[in-house]
C-alpha cells in the first residue's frame, strides 16, 4: 500500500546502551538469585556451566526471565522502528498491532527537536509524530523529496526537552536506587 520501502530508524545508541546495562544487570542478578536456591546448592559448585544446567533441569524461571528481560530488550533495541516508504510511513508504537500507517500527503511540516537525532511530524488531523534516529538527515531527506515544508531551527523548549545528559543521569540513578535496595533486602521478592 506505501510502495517500496526506503529507510528504517533504529533506536538511539545512548539507549541501546541503556538496555544493555539493564538486560546485564538483570542477568547477573537472575545467575546470583539462582545460587541461593536449595536444590542448586545440592548439585551446583557456583560456576556459570553449573547454572546453566541447573536452568536445562528447571527452566520455568529461565523463559520468565527470557520472555520479561530478553525479548523486549531486543524488540526495541534492534527490531522497532520507523518504517519511511515511497507514499507514507509506518509508526510504530511499541506493539505491531498499533502501528499506524500515514501517508506523505497528510502530513503538514516537520520540526527539528535535536540536531541529528529528533523530529517531530506534524499531520493535518493534528497528530504529532516524534522521531528519534541515529542519522535523522536521511528522514529529512525523505520529506523534503515530498515537499513537506519543515523548521530546522531550535527554540528553547527543544533545549530544555531533549537534554540526553540529563536523561542519562536520571536512569543511572534510578537504577542505583532500585539496586541498593534491593541489595539491602527493602524490595520485597
Amino acid at each position: 500500500m506505501l510502495g517500496k520501502k526506503l529507510y528504517k530508524t533504529s533506536m538511539l545508541n545512548v539507549f541501546k546502551l541503556v538496555i544493555l546495562a539493564v538486560v546485564v544487570f538483570f542477568t547477573n542478578d537472575f545467575i546470583l538469585d539462582t545460587y541461593t536456591y536449595e536444590k542448586f546448592q545440592a548439585i551446583g559448585r557456583f560456576k556459570i556451566l553449573d547454572v546453566l544446567n541447573y536452568h536445562y533441569r528447571y527452566p520455568n524461571e529461565f523463559i520468565t526471565f527470557f520472555l520479561i528481560v530478553i525479548v523486549p530488550a531486543i524488540y526495541y533495541a534492534f527490531i522497532r522502528g520507523v518504517r519511511f516508504c515511497e507514499k507514507g510511513f509506518v509508526y510504530n508504537r511499541g506493539l505491531p498491532f498499533m502501528n499506524k500507517e500515514v501517508l506523505y500527503t497528510d502530513v503538514k511540516s516537520y520540526k527539528l527537536l535535536q540536531p541529528n537525532h529528533v523530529i517531530t511530524i506534524h499531520t493535518q488531523k493534528g497528530d504529532v509524530f516524534v522521531i528519534a534516529d541515529n542519522n535523522i538527515e536521511r528522514v529529512i531527506a525523505i520529506l523534503d523529496q515530498h515537499n513537506i515544508p519543515g523548521d530546522l531551527a531550535r527554540d528553547d523548549y527543544s533545549r530544555l526537552l531533549m537534554n540526553a545528559k540529563k536523561f542519562l543521569i536520571v536512569v543511572l540513578t534510578f537504577t542505583l536506587v532500585v539496586f541498593l535496595l534491593k541489595k539491602f533486602g527493602l524490595l520485597p521478592r
